[in-house]
């Protein structure tokens, strides 16, 4: 999605851009497949609408009129006390509402105490920390373990202990660098924001806008709109990238056999780990710096089948933390969300430091899992079902990777270099769209200078 939103921003402004995709459609990790008479997504399930510049992009590639939008549905989360439902304001990085919290008890009473203390542990962080480390100094380890690890694990597959601080919570920049409180911080601005409320009951504010969406042909719809109009070379692969005097020779392989592209600049949007060796000898600094980048497999599998008296039944998606299961991380009721008419599910496979999927086949990957939610108390009558991995696709930035990935903006400046992708900028199709514009702006504002 990086690379094809920047292509869409080039061909805009005048630029003829040369799209090569080593898949068999374009995307990335946007893959929308059949299961039964319903599209299912395997990869990101919707594009937030509020991300930046998402909104307008769809709206240009005229989509809005044919989104669709989730239903309102609970949260559920495994906990000391079984599975409860998740406590109002609870978020990936701890919550911004304490009573919820308190009342729903999945904090023992000496751990509420020890998260009490958080505006006495709070100090100057100046440099970027892993969750797991600033989520223990501050509010004690039962917080990491009952409600950051479920979600931060949920949504990225992150390991605490190896996931930054900066990446997951960049909100938090300036509080953790001054070492200001975050329960001191939280309360004033619920404070504040009750007061603005009382004052302004009687004014009604306009519709928001929804969250996230996604078509009825799938989420595949964005990345195809985006594909209209420019030239992709679908399973093709880049091998190498050279210099030519003032051009890049990108070396390839596809359908066609073997041959070159050259072009004035290059945008690498791939797994970090491919951004390395292409980078290998066209620019040895920066493939060093991207081979520090680290990255796990995750797998989705989405499944008819009829829940036996179990919660997920009636509500929306179910967090699982590592303390709970090394492999299922979330569990979306895709019926009650998407208004799908037959019972369907999507359990989200895998986890940093969690049991290895890599070497496991389809079959034995299914049959763990089905084995694994039974134990968590979620028998399924499996009916029909589809599997897919993302080997490697999960990027896992280490604490300081805000810093390295500046380096690594450095070290490529001025040279027709330009690289993005989830294991740069992180994961998530709202984060795609906003690198694939910084990255064309890379190219489109030297064009302008020259």
């Amino acid at each position: 999605m990086t690379g094809l939103t920047a292509a869409h921003h080039l061909q805009n402004h005048g630029c003829r851009p040369v799209v090569l995709e080593a898949g068999q459609r374009v995307g990335g990790q946007v893959r929308s497949r059949r299961l039964g008479s319903d599209v299912v997504e395997m990869g990101a399930e919707a594009v937030p609408l509020r991300a930046p510049g998402v909104a307008a992009l769809v709206t240009e590639l005229g989509l809005t009129d044919s989104m669709r939008h989730p239903a309102p549905g609970r949260t559920l989360l495994s906990s000391r006390r079984g599975i409860v439902e998740l406590p109002a304001g609870v978020t990936p990085v701890g919550p911004t509402r304490f009573l919820p919290t308190i009342a729903s008890r999945i904090l023992s009473p000496a751990g509420l105490l020890r998260a009490g203390l958080e505006p006495f542990n709070a100090r100057p962080h100046p440099d970027d920390v892993s969750v797991g480390q600033f989520i223990s100094e501050r509010f004690g380890d039962e917080v990491g373990r009952a409600v950051v690890d479920p979600m931060l694990g949920g949504i990225h597959a992150a390991d605490l202990n190896t996931f930054s601080l900066a990446v997951a919570a960049p909100a938090l920049g300036q509080a953790v660098k001054k070492g200001d409180s975050i329960v001191a911080g939280t309360l004033k601005r619920n404070a504040a924001g009750w007061w603005s409320r009382i004052r302004h009951r009687s004014q009604r504010s306009g519709p928001r806008t929804p969250a996230t969406a996604t078509w009825r042909h799938g989420l595949v719809t964005l990345p195809d709109a985006l594909a209209e109009g420019l030239t992709i070379h679908t399973n093709t692969r880049a091998t190498g990238i050279r210099q030519v005097g003032h051009e890049w020779v990108v070396e390839v392989t596809g359908p066609r056999g073997i041959g070159s592209v050259a072009v004035d600049d290059v945008i690498i949007a791939t797994p970090a780990k491919v951004a390395a060796a292409l980078l290998a000898t066209a620019c040895p600094q920066a493939s060093e710096l991207l081979l520090q980048c680290d990255s796990t497999t995750v797998a989705t599998l989405v499944m008819r089948a009829e829940p036996t008296g179990h919660p997920i039944a009636t509500a929306q998606t179910w967090f699982i933390g590592s303390a709970w299961s090394p492999l299922v991380r979330q569990v979306t009721n895709l019926s009650t969300k998407w208004y799908l008419a037959k019972p369907t599910f999507r359990i989200a496979i895998g986890r940093q430091g969690g049991m290895p999927i890599d070497n496991l086949s389809d079959d034995d990957l299914v049959a763990m899992t089905m084995a694994e939610l039974k134990r968590l108390g979620l028998a399924l009558d499996l009916r029909n079902y589809v599997v897919e991995r993302h080997r490697g696709a999960m990027p896992q930035p280490a604490p300081s990777h805000r810093k390295r990935m500046a380096q690594l903006t450095t070290i490529l400046d001025g040279t027709g270099l330009h690289v993005g992708g989830a294991g740069i900028d992180g994961a998530g199709v709202g984060t795609a769209i906003v690198a694939g514009h910084r990255l064309a702006r890379h190219i489109t504002s030297k064009e302008e200078n020259s």
